[in-house]
Protein backbone atom coordinates (compact mmCIF):
# COMPACT_ATOMS: atom_id res chain seq x y z
CA UNK A 1 0.00 0.00 0.00
CA UNK A 2 2.79 2.38 0.94
CA UNK A 3 4.67 1.58 -2.27
CA UNK A 4 1.56 2.26 -4.34
CA UNK A 5 1.13 5.60 -2.58
CA UNK A 6 4.73 6.52 -3.31
CA UNK A 7 4.25 5.64 -7.01
CA UNK A 8 1.08 7.74 -7.22
CA UNK A 9 2.78 10.68 -5.54
CA UNK A 10 5.72 10.36 -7.92
CA UNK A 11 3.44 10.33 -10.94
CA UNK A 12 1.50 13.33 -9.62
CA UNK A 13 4.76 15.16 -8.95
CA UNK A 14 5.99 14.46 -12.45
CA UNK A 15 2.74 15.74 -13.95
CA UNK A 16 2.95 18.92 -11.89
CA UNK A 17 6.55 19.41 -13.02
CA UNK A 18 5.58 18.94 -16.67
CA UNK A 19 2.77 21.45 -16.28
CA UNK A 20 5.03 24.00 -14.59
CA UNK A 21 7.65 23.65 -17.34
CA UNK A 22 4.94 23.96 -20.00
CA UNK A 23 3.60 27.11 -18.36
CA UNK A 24 7.09 28.60 -18.27
CA UNK A 25 7.67 27.75 -21.93
CA UNK A 26 4.22 28.99 -22.94
CA UNK A 27 4.23 32.66 -23.89
CA UNK A 28 2.00 35.51 -24.83
CA UNK A 29 2.40 36.71 -28.38
CA UNK A 30 4.13 40.07 -28.73
CA UNK A 31 2.05 43.02 -29.92
CA UNK A 32 2.35 43.33 -33.70
CA UNK A 33 2.30 46.59 -35.64
CA UNK A 34 -0.60 45.32 -37.76
CA UNK A 35 -2.85 45.40 -34.70
CA UNK A 36 -1.19 48.26 -32.82
CA UNK A 37 -1.93 50.60 -35.71
CA UNK A 38 -5.53 49.36 -35.79
CA UNK A 39 -6.13 50.15 -32.14
CA UNK A 40 -9.86 50.77 -31.64
CA UNK A 41 -12.15 50.96 -28.65
CA UNK A 42 -14.41 48.51 -30.47
CA UNK A 43 -14.15 45.22 -32.41
CA UNK A 44 -12.85 45.50 -35.96
CA UNK A 45 -14.97 45.11 -39.08
CA UNK A 46 -13.18 43.22 -41.85
CA UNK A 47 -14.71 43.44 -45.33
CA UNK A 48 -14.64 39.89 -46.74
CA UNK A 49 -13.62 40.17 -50.42
CA UNK A 50 -14.39 43.87 -50.02
CA UNK A 51 -18.01 43.20 -49.00
CA UNK A 52 -19.15 40.46 -51.36
CA UNK A 53 -22.89 40.90 -50.82
CA UNK A 54 -22.79 44.65 -51.43
CA UNK A 55 -20.47 45.07 -54.42
CA UNK A 56 -18.70 42.88 -57.00
CA UNK A 57 -16.28 40.95 -54.84
CA UNK A 58 -12.52 41.41 -54.95
CA UNK A 59 -12.73 44.46 -57.21
CA UNK A 60 -11.38 47.98 -56.85
CA UNK A 61 -14.97 49.21 -56.72
CA UNK A 62 -15.74 46.97 -53.74
CA UNK A 63 -12.58 47.94 -51.88
CA UNK A 64 -13.18 51.67 -52.47
CA UNK A 65 -16.79 51.42 -51.29
CA UNK A 66 -15.77 49.46 -48.18
CA UNK A 67 -13.14 52.07 -47.30
CA UNK A 68 -15.67 54.86 -47.75
CA UNK A 69 -18.08 52.95 -45.51
CA UNK A 70 -15.43 52.95 -42.77
CA UNK A 71 -14.25 49.34 -42.51
CA UNK A 72 -11.07 48.65 -40.60
CA UNK A 73 -9.53 45.95 -42.81
CA UNK A 74 -9.93 44.78 -46.41
CA UNK A 75 -9.80 41.01 -46.94
CA UNK A 76 -8.99 39.54 -50.36
CA UNK A 77 -7.72 36.43 -52.17
CA UNK A 78 -4.97 35.99 -54.74
CA UNK A 79 -3.97 33.62 -57.51
CA UNK A 80 -1.34 33.83 -60.24
CA UNK A 81 -2.03 34.25 -63.95
CA UNK A 82 -0.36 32.09 -66.58
CA UNK A 83 2.36 34.73 -66.89
CA UNK A 84 2.99 34.86 -63.13
CA UNK A 85 1.11 38.02 -62.10
CA UNK A 86 -0.65 38.00 -58.69
CA UNK A 87 -4.32 38.88 -59.22
CA UNK A 88 -7.21 39.28 -56.82
CA UNK A 89 -9.80 36.53 -57.25
CA UNK A 90 -11.30 33.95 -54.92
CA UNK A 91 -12.13 30.94 -57.11
CA UNK A 92 -9.84 28.68 -59.10
CA UNK A 93 -11.92 29.62 -62.16
CA UNK A 94 -13.34 32.89 -63.47
CA UNK A 95 -16.78 31.37 -64.12
CA UNK A 96 -18.72 32.53 -61.03
CA UNK A 97 -17.79 36.21 -61.06
CA UNK A 98 -17.01 37.16 -64.68
CA UNK A 99 -18.37 36.65 -68.18
CA UNK A 100 -15.56 34.22 -68.95
CA UNK A 101 -14.88 30.55 -68.30
CA UNK A 102 -11.76 28.62 -67.40
CA UNK A 103 -9.09 28.28 -64.75
CA UNK A 104 -7.50 31.50 -63.62
CA UNK A 105 -3.98 30.20 -64.23
CA UNK A 106 -4.86 29.46 -67.86
CA UNK A 107 -5.22 33.19 -68.58
CA UNK A 108 -2.44 35.66 -69.19
CA UNK A 109 -2.98 39.01 -67.52
CA UNK A 110 -3.86 40.57 -70.88
CA UNK A 111 -6.50 37.90 -71.50
CA UNK A 112 -7.88 38.19 -67.96
CA UNK A 113 -8.26 41.96 -68.27
CA UNK A 114 -10.72 41.47 -71.15
CA UNK A 115 -13.25 39.87 -68.79
CA UNK A 116 -16.05 41.75 -67.04
CA UNK A 117 -15.52 41.32 -63.29
CA UNK A 118 -18.92 42.87 -62.50
CA UNK A 119 -20.89 40.73 -64.93
CA UNK A 120 -22.59 38.31 -62.52
CA UNK A 121 -23.00 40.46 -59.42
CA UNK A 122 -26.50 41.20 -58.13
CA UNK A 123 -27.16 43.25 -54.98
CA UNK A 124 -28.93 41.69 -52.00
CA UNK A 125 -32.60 40.95 -52.76
CA UNK A 126 -32.26 41.94 -56.41
CA UNK A 127 -31.92 40.25 -59.78
CA UNK A 128 -30.39 43.33 -61.39
CA UNK A 129 -26.81 43.46 -62.66
CA UNK A 130 -25.86 47.11 -62.16
CA UNK A 131 -22.13 46.64 -62.79
CA UNK A 132 -22.31 44.81 -66.11
CA UNK A 133 -20.47 46.65 -68.83
CA UNK A 134 -19.12 49.23 -66.40
CA UNK A 135 -15.49 48.40 -67.09
CA UNK A 136 -14.73 46.41 -63.94
CA UNK A 137 -11.77 44.08 -64.33
CA UNK A 138 -10.03 41.55 -62.13
CA UNK A 139 -7.42 43.71 -60.38
CA UNK A 140 -3.78 42.86 -59.97
CA UNK A 141 -2.43 42.94 -56.44
CA UNK A 142 -0.17 45.80 -57.51
CA UNK A 143 -3.23 47.82 -58.56
CA UNK A 144 -4.82 47.22 -55.16
CA UNK A 145 -1.67 48.34 -53.33
CA UNK A 146 -1.45 51.43 -55.53
CA UNK A 147 -5.11 52.35 -54.97
CA UNK A 148 -5.15 51.78 -51.20
CA UNK A 149 -1.68 52.50 -49.83
CA UNK A 150 -2.79 53.18 -46.26
CA UNK A 151 -5.37 50.43 -45.76
CA UNK A 152 -4.83 47.36 -43.62
CA UNK A 153 -5.33 44.14 -45.57
CA UNK A 154 -5.65 40.42 -45.01
CA UNK A 155 -4.42 38.69 -48.16
CA UNK A 156 -5.24 35.01 -48.59
CA UNK A 157 -2.94 33.01 -50.87
CA UNK A 158 -5.28 30.46 -52.43
CA UNK A 159 -2.63 28.33 -54.14
CA UNK A 160 -0.18 26.07 -52.33
CA UNK A 161 2.61 27.76 -54.25
CA UNK A 162 5.62 29.41 -52.61
CA UNK A 163 6.28 31.42 -55.78
CA UNK A 164 2.96 33.22 -55.28
CA UNK A 165 3.71 33.67 -51.57
CA UNK A 166 7.10 35.17 -52.43
CA UNK A 167 5.51 37.49 -54.99
CA UNK A 168 3.12 38.77 -52.31
CA UNK A 169 5.96 39.39 -49.85
CA UNK A 170 8.03 41.14 -52.52
CA UNK A 171 5.16 43.46 -53.44
CA UNK A 172 4.28 44.22 -49.82
CA UNK A 173 7.90 45.15 -49.14
CA UNK A 174 8.09 47.24 -52.31
CA UNK A 175 5.08 49.26 -51.14
CA UNK A 176 6.38 49.48 -47.57
CA UNK A 177 3.26 47.91 -46.14
CA UNK A 178 4.43 44.83 -44.25
CA UNK A 179 3.09 46.35 -41.04
CA UNK A 180 -0.36 46.71 -42.64
CA UNK A 181 -0.58 43.32 -44.37
CA UNK A 182 -1.57 40.10 -42.63
CA UNK A 183 -0.31 37.16 -44.69
CA UNK A 184 -2.96 34.45 -44.87
CA UNK A 185 -3.56 31.04 -46.41
CA UNK A 186 -5.51 27.85 -45.79
CA UNK A 187 -2.30 25.98 -46.63
CA UNK A 188 -0.21 25.24 -43.54
CA UNK A 189 2.97 25.00 -45.63
CA UNK A 190 2.44 28.50 -47.04
CA UNK A 191 2.03 29.98 -43.56
CA UNK A 192 5.27 28.31 -42.44
CA UNK A 193 6.96 29.71 -45.55
CA UNK A 194 5.71 33.21 -44.76
CA UNK A 195 7.14 33.03 -41.25
CA UNK A 196 10.47 31.87 -42.65
CA UNK A 197 10.89 34.48 -45.40
CA UNK A 198 8.98 37.35 -43.78
CA UNK A 199 9.26 37.04 -40.00
CA UNK A 200 8.33 40.70 -39.62
CA UNK A 201 4.83 40.08 -41.00
CA UNK A 202 1.72 39.02 -39.10
CA UNK A 203 0.17 35.63 -39.86
CA UNK A 204 -2.74 33.59 -38.52
CA UNK A 205 -2.82 30.08 -37.15
CA UNK A 206 -3.44 27.25 -39.58
CA UNK A 207 -6.03 24.54 -38.96
CA UNK A 208 -3.17 22.20 -38.05
CA UNK A 209 -2.03 24.67 -35.39
CA UNK A 210 -5.44 25.69 -34.09
CA UNK A 211 -6.89 22.22 -33.50
CA UNK A 212 -4.41 21.51 -30.67
CA UNK A 213 -5.02 25.01 -29.30
CA UNK A 214 -8.78 24.39 -29.31
CA UNK A 215 -8.33 21.08 -27.47
CA UNK A 216 -6.05 22.76 -24.93
CA UNK A 217 -8.72 25.40 -24.34
CA UNK A 218 -11.19 22.62 -23.47
CA UNK A 219 -8.68 21.20 -20.99
CA UNK A 220 -7.81 24.64 -19.54
CA UNK A 221 -4.24 24.17 -20.79
CA UNK A 222 -4.11 26.92 -23.42
CA UNK A 223 -1.60 28.78 -21.27
CA UNK A 224 0.97 26.12 -22.16
CA UNK A 225 0.88 27.19 -25.82
CA UNK A 226 3.57 29.29 -27.50
CA UNK A 227 1.97 30.41 -30.78
CA UNK A 228 4.08 31.33 -33.80
CA UNK A 229 1.24 33.45 -35.17
CA UNK A 230 -0.54 36.64 -34.16
CA UNK A 231 -4.15 36.03 -35.22
CA UNK A 232 -6.86 33.41 -34.98
CA UNK A 233 -9.31 33.53 -37.90
CA UNK A 234 -11.98 30.86 -37.50
CA UNK A 235 -15.52 29.83 -38.47
CA UNK A 236 -18.21 29.54 -35.84
CA UNK A 237 -18.19 25.76 -36.20
CA UNK A 238 -16.02 23.09 -37.76
CA UNK A 239 -18.53 20.41 -38.76
CA UNK A 240 -20.42 19.58 -35.55
CA UNK A 241 -17.76 21.12 -33.31
CA UNK A 242 -18.36 24.66 -31.98
CA UNK A 243 -15.22 26.77 -32.29
CA UNK A 244 -16.07 30.31 -31.22
CA UNK A 245 -16.90 29.45 -27.62
CA UNK A 246 -16.27 31.90 -24.80
CA UNK A 247 -13.55 29.61 -23.46
CA UNK A 248 -11.72 29.44 -26.80
CA UNK A 249 -12.02 33.19 -27.38
CA UNK A 250 -10.73 33.93 -23.87
CA UNK A 251 -7.90 31.43 -24.26
CA UNK A 252 -6.76 33.12 -27.48
CA UNK A 253 -6.92 36.58 -25.95
CA UNK A 254 -4.93 35.50 -22.90
CA UNK A 255 -2.16 34.56 -25.36
CA UNK A 256 -2.54 38.09 -26.82
CA UNK A 257 -3.94 36.64 -30.04
CA UNK A 258 -6.36 38.67 -32.15
CA UNK A 259 -9.44 36.52 -32.82
CA UNK A 260 -11.98 37.12 -35.59
CA UNK A 261 -14.80 34.93 -36.90
CA UNK A 262 -15.76 34.32 -40.54
CA UNK A 263 -17.90 34.68 -42.58
CA UNK A 264 -20.53 36.38 -40.40
CA UNK A 265 -23.44 37.91 -42.32
CA UNK A 266 -26.38 37.39 -39.98
CA UNK A 267 -27.00 40.25 -37.49
CA UNK A 268 -27.92 37.85 -34.67
CA UNK A 269 -24.68 35.93 -35.18
CA UNK A 270 -22.75 39.20 -35.16
CA UNK A 271 -24.31 40.24 -31.85
CA UNK A 272 -23.73 36.83 -30.28
CA UNK A 273 -20.06 36.80 -31.26
CA UNK A 274 -19.52 40.35 -30.04
CA UNK A 275 -21.15 39.37 -26.75
CA UNK A 276 -18.65 36.50 -26.47
CA UNK A 277 -15.82 38.98 -26.93
CA UNK A 278 -14.38 38.44 -30.43
CA UNK A 279 -11.95 41.10 -31.63
CA UNK A 280 -13.29 41.21 -35.16
CA UNK A 281 -15.99 40.20 -37.62
CA UNK A 282 -15.09 39.05 -41.14
CA UNK A 283 -18.21 39.72 -43.17
CA UNK A 284 -19.76 40.13 -46.62
CA UNK A 285 -22.06 42.73 -45.00
CA UNK A 286 -19.74 45.32 -43.48
CA UNK A 287 -22.64 47.80 -43.48
CA UNK A 288 -24.55 45.69 -40.95
CA UNK A 289 -21.44 44.86 -38.93
CA UNK A 290 -20.42 48.51 -38.60
CA UNK A 291 -23.91 49.49 -37.52
CA UNK A 292 -24.00 46.79 -34.85
CA UNK A 293 -20.45 47.38 -33.65
CA UNK A 294 -20.96 51.14 -33.39
CA UNK A 295 -24.24 50.68 -31.57
CA UNK A 296 -22.37 48.71 -28.92
CA UNK A 297 -19.90 51.49 -28.15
Amino acid sequence: MRRRRIVLLSVAGALVLVLVVALILGRRVDDHAFFRTLAQDRPLVIAHRGGARLWPENTLVAFAAAVELGVDVLEMDIFQTADGVPVVLHDTTVDRTTDGTGHINSFTLEELKRLDAGYRFSPVDSDAHPYRGEGLTVPTLREVFEAFPAEHMIIDVKENDTALADALVELAREFGRMDRTLLASFHHEILLHFRSVAPEAATHGSEKELIPFLVKSWLLLAATSAPDYEAVLVPQRSGPIPVTTRRFISAAQRRNLFIAAWTINDPDDMRALLDKGVNGLITDRPDLALEIVRAGQ
